[in-house]
């Protein structure tokens, strides 16, 4: 592991403990919302992360980010951009189908760009992976002290080769002081036969124009991880978003000739505005 994965590690780790030891170990309040029926927010957000997973190059961006939300409906063109750490949020369109002081379910739509050979160097010879639209089914459990279980499960609606997905994780949601909350906590996620032969495998044609050895993986892990996030209110309006996580490829992704390195980091911090 190198050294700022080490750190990175550390204190991802250490986390919990320092909250712990500085007596903040309450649970969210609830918070209302400017709006009855919807709201809105608007932001920059710097990130840097690992090129294409098990790559060894980060790459280093800022982009847009909005988040909208409709009674059950939410829009949002990133993962985790939203008004409170409490929401399980994912990028694309989104449907609240139930919801309770215990358990969420929810359904979701979101454009998948595929894959580009000539997005990396990397990909070379391997031909490019068609878009499609993924179809999500989702659910939270809202456990005490702000503890929380989630699961999913990704599949590709238009059947064109994406295959599928899921992902089990949990949260700690905390409150830091009276405008600063964070999240901490790890998941676990793992592919289909279709999905790890898709991203993480080499048929014999791509092996001819490639040069990689041909790689047939089966379903399994695909990678695991642990993060922490922060959001505090400058003001009623503004917002500071934070965040860093590491993830290592496990299983069938770890083996695959496209991973160069299976221990990454990535880190995002931006600036939002709620209306």
């Amino acid at each position: 592991m190198s050294p700022r994965l080490a750190r990175l590690s550390f204190l991802l780790a250490l986390l919990p403990a320092l909250a712990h030891a500085q007596g903040v170990d309450e649970p969210l309040p609830t918070v209302a919302p400017l709006h009855e029926d919807w709201v809105l927010v608007l932001g920059l957000i710097a990130s840097t992360g690992p090129e294409y997973p098990g790559a060894q190059r980060q790459g280093i961006g800022v982009t847009p980010g909005f988040f909208l939300r409709y009674k059950r409906l939410t829009v949002t063109n990133r993962s985790g951009f939203a008004p409170r750490t409490t929401d399980n949020v994912v990028r694309g369109l989104g449907l609240d189908l139930s919801s309770s002081d215990h358990f969420k379910s929810s359904l979701g739509l979101r454009f998948d760009g595929g894959r580009k050979a000539s997005s990396n160097a990397a990909y070379a010879g391997l031909g490019d992976i068609e878009p499609t639209v993924r179809a999500r089914v989702a659910g939270t459990w809202q456990l005490d002290r702000g503890w929380r279980v989630v699961a999913s499960w990704s599949i590709d609606a238009f059947g064109r080769g994406g295959g599928n997905y899921g992902d089990l994780g949990f949260a700690r949601d905390l409150r830091r002081s009276a405008h600063t909350n964070w999240s901490w906590g790890a998941n676990v996620s793992f592919g289909g036969d279709r999905y790890m032969q898709t991203y993480f495998g080499i048929t014999p044609e791509q092996s001819a124009r490639s040069g990689y050895a041909e790689y047939k993986p089966h379903a399994g892990l695909r990678e695991i991880g642990a993060f922490a996030n922060v959001r505090s209110d400058l003001t009623s309006r503004w917002v500071l978003l934070g965040g860093v996580g590491v993830t290592r490829l496990m299983g069938p992704a770890a083996a695959s000739p496209l991973t160069q390195k299976r221990n990454g980091w990535s880190a995002s911090a931006g600036l939002a505005w709620r209306f």
